[in-house]
Formats: C-alpha cells, structure tokens, sequence
C-alpha cells in the first residue's frame, strides 16, 4: 500500500487582505493559494508591490493594524492559525515559525549586545538557564561561521557589518530548530559576495536540519540557487506554481516569462535584457481591477 500523503507544513487557502486608509480599502491579496511540504525551499517571487512580504506577515502574524484578512486561512502543520490568540502566536514563534528579516540593520535591537539577543531566544522558547543559554549561543554563532563567536557575543550590533549582523539573525532563526523558516528578502542589503555566502549558509543549514523554507525574493537567479519549488505573483494574484526546473525550462504564464528574460544569467553573459513589457503589465492591472469588480471589492 502506499503510504498517506502528510500534511504540509504551511497550507494557504484563498487568502484575501485589504488595508484600509482615509476611509478607501485597497485590495492587497487576491485569493492566493500556496502549499510547502516539510524540508522544502519554496520560493515566493514577484516585482516589489506583490504582495510577498505581505504573506509572509501574514503566516507570522505580524500585518499592520490597518490590514484585514478578508477570506481565506492558514493552516500551520496541520493546525489553522488564521485567528490564533496572541498568546497562542508567542507559543508559535521560535519552536514552530521563525523570521529571518530583510534589514539586519534595524531587526537587531542597538540597545542589547549580541550575547543578550541570542540567549533571550534561547531562555523564553526553549526554556535555558542563563549558563547553557550563553554555551548554545557560542556554538550557533560558530555554526553560522562567525570568527571569533566569544568576541561578537560581546559586542554591540553596530560593531558588526551588515553581513555578520546578518548570520547573527540566521542563527537566531536557526536557533530552536524550527519547522517553518520565512527569509523575506535576506541578502537584498548585502553586497554581491556576501550575498552568495548568505544564500550557501542558509541553504546549508537548511538542508542539514529539514527545516521547511518560504524564501521570500524578486530574484530569480537567488530562486534558481536554492529553492525546489516556486509561486510567482503579481498584484497579490497567484498566476503560475511549479518546480523550479519546469518552469525555468517551460515557464506557463507571460508574465514568469518576461521575469525570466529581465533576469541577468551568468552563463549567458552576451544576453540582451528585456524589460517586462508594458502592455503585459497594462493586462495584469486590468486583470487585477476586474476581480475586484467581480468579488465586490472596487
């Protein structure tokens, strides 16, 4: 007999959000659907103004006030956690989901030296006294490959470069082995090199671990280097899923297409260009303001 399918670990169904402002609503998620089985890097792509990080916030539970999830649900290793207490959220984060933010620059407190940010995680998910909170803090800061992990444990997160700040987070994320891990745009600060040593670390850590990934980015040469599988939106509108395989060898939609072509390729150097033509995007907005209509949104 074959065994039953499990349960993904993050399963989002429908998913409507608009925020409201000077008394309009705009309409930000539009019926998205995405699944992610446990292990899997699964990157959500799109041109700024998506509706990617949105998402994100909303799995984490952290959208501004002012958003409203109008339908849909989030279901998080088999529980719905679309309306979830706050508490119950606390309980969540750390064990269950964790973050690794865009901007190492403002996600880390300047107030508290590293040592205090690392070990409080540590002290409040996981239950560690002070001694063996600070001992798990030094060998997660080795094991993100930080020189001299005592040194940076004392120091203050302006003493660090934007690249170290950032494994700092990732070891953070990392740090209670969490099932779900959403990346929202983590190298996006960092220069081109570091860049490349970011996506290993965190692609290596991944694997080591099995901790599900939604690496959310606009970058489809980052999506080609570590995610297995990818939904592509535009104007908070699924409009194509699939392996990254398949859909680099034969993308489905126009759009995913014209993405393609105006990503830089390495091994195409002499390659052309193409910016995302205007009539696609004049069609997509036209697309966008008719399923407004149609679900009693504009």
């Amino acid at each position: 007999m074959r065994a039953p399918r499990k349960s993904p670990v993050l399963e989002i169904t429908d998913l409507h959000l608009e925020i409201e402002a000077d008394r309009q609503r705009t309409q930000i998620l539009r019926g998205v659907d995405l699944s992610i089985d446990a292990g899997e890097v699964h990157g959500l792509v799109g041109e700024s103004g998506a509706g990617k990080t949105m998402v994100g916030k909303v799995v984490l539970g952290i959208q501004p006030t002012q958003a409203k999830l109008t339908r849909g649900t989030v279901r998080f290793d088999g529980q719905d956690i679309t309306n979830i207490s706050e508490r119950a959220r606390r309980e969540l984060m750390g064990k269950g989901l964790a973050l690794i933010p865009q901007d190492p620059t403002t996600a880390l407190n300047p107030a508290y030296r590293i040592g205090k940010q690392v070990t409080d995680v540590l002290r409040l998910h996981l239950g560690m006294n002070k001694a063996a909170a600070r001992v798990r803090a030094f060998e997660l800061l080795s094991d993100v490959h930080i020189r001299s992990p005592k040194r940076v444990l004392q120091q203050y997160p302006h003493e660090l470069s934007g690249g170290m700040r950032q494994r700092v987070l990732i070891a953070i994320a990392f740090s209670c082995q969490p099932k779900l891990i959403i990346a929202d745009e983590p190298t996006t600060a960092l220069d081109v090199t570091v860049q490349r040593q970011v996506l290993r670390l965190i692609k290596d850590l991944q694997a080591n671990r099995g901790t599900a990934l939604l690496f959310i980015t606009h970058d489809f040469g980052v999506v080609a280097k570590i995610c297995d599988r990818l939904t592509v939106l535009n104007a908070g509108r699924v409009l194509e899923q699939g392996t990254v395989r398949s859909t680099f060898e034969q993308p489905k939609h126009a759009y995913t297409s014209a993405l393609l072509k105006a990503t830089p390729r390495y091994d195409r150097p002499g390659d052309e260009l193409a910016p995302v033509p205007a009539k696609l995007t004049a069609e997509l907005e036209e697309e966008a303001a008719a399923y407004d209509r149609e679900a009693g949104h504009a």
